[in-house]
């Protein structure tokens, strides 16, 4: 039953994510990091479909990890990225190459091994301290600011990939706040939740993170954006598992050259899919529109 619902999980998510995508190209040039992009998205019935597909992979995911564990469910759920990537492709009339999948197998392979090597205990405080909170939250807002103001400075098809490692760090923390006013509902009830920081939190960190996520497909095709926002979003989670809400990650010597190559081979899957000569070839066909001001960084 946990495999089923990671994997249903998995493909509802990329599918939801592909459609965004083909939404989000169509939206006019120069919003992306602008807030006029999210406006433009809400009024669009395809864009709206795909996040509805997106949410219910979320809630499957959600369903599964309350059956199993991290380290059993995440390397299936991180798979979403192949089920993402061949809708795209023929949606958009293209054809992945050796390159793009030998890219996207080494970003799905790379954190499975790494989730395995490390075995992480995503923890369950609730009353965790403000502070720490704050310097979670601190320390990934400041990452994530300087990924946007690094990725303005590069060409469209890095952008997005730099941009769509600031999404999945957004998209991390709010896993983990999420997770905090889950179980404050399960323990003290709706009017304590409501009555908390958490839910207010959750919103507003998922709408940036959205914002980026989004502009990040407008710049690029999913096979440049999506492995980015795939491959960060577990590893900030289970980052602020371990530092806040109490969970634990195996360490040794040997675990901890395991995860470091897992990392590596996952950081060479996105790099390889970002510098694809399908992407570039795509790009100039469909992104050659110049960058206007923008509401979070100004571009070139």
């Amino acid at each position: 039953m946990i495999y089923v619902l990671a994997v249903c999980a998995a493909a509802l998510s990329g599918v939801g994510n592909a459609i965004q995508q083909r939404a989000a190209v169509r939206a006019p040039a120069g919003s992306a990091l602008h807030w006029r992009l999210l406006a433009y998205l809400l009024r669009q019935r395809l864009w709206l479909a795909g996040l509805a597909i997106a949410v219910a992979g979320n809630i499957m995911t959600g369903a599964s990890l309350g059956l199993g564990t991290v380290t059993l469910v995440e390397p299936l759920t991180v798979t979403s990225l192949l089920f993402a990537l061949p809708v795209a492709a023929i949606w958009s009339r293209y054809r992945l190459g050796p390159r793009e999948w030998i890219g996207a197998l080494a970003v799905v392979l790379g954190l499975a091994a790494f989730l395995v090597a490390g075995q992480p205990e995503p923890g369950q405080r609730a009353d965790a301290p403000l502070w720490q909170w704050g310097l979670a939250a601190g320390a990934i807002g400041s990452v994530t600011w300087g990924l946007v103001h690094v990725a303005r400075r590069m060409r469209p098809q890095h952008e997005a990939s730099v941009l769509g490692v600031g999404a999945g760090m957004l998209f991390g923390l709010q896993a983990a706040l999420t997770s905090t006013a889950a179980h404050r509902l399960f323990d003290a009830g709706l009017p304590a939740v409501l009555t908390s920081w958490t839910p207010y939190a959750v919103v507003a960190v998922a709408a940036v993170g959205i914002l980026l996520a989004q502009s990040a497909y407008k710049l690029a095709p999913l096979s440049v954006s999506y492995p980015a926002v795939t491959a960060a979003e577990p590893l900030a989670g289970i980052a602020i598992g371990v530092s806040v809400l109490g969970g634990a990650l195996q360490v040794g010597p040997l675990l901890i050259v395991a995860q470091v190559a897992a990392l590596a081979v996952m950081i060479g899957g996105v790099y390889a899919v970002a510098a694809s000569r399908l992407v570039e070839a795509h790009h100039q066909h469909r992104f050659h529109a110049p960058h206007l001001r923008v509401g979070i960084g100004h571009h070139r």
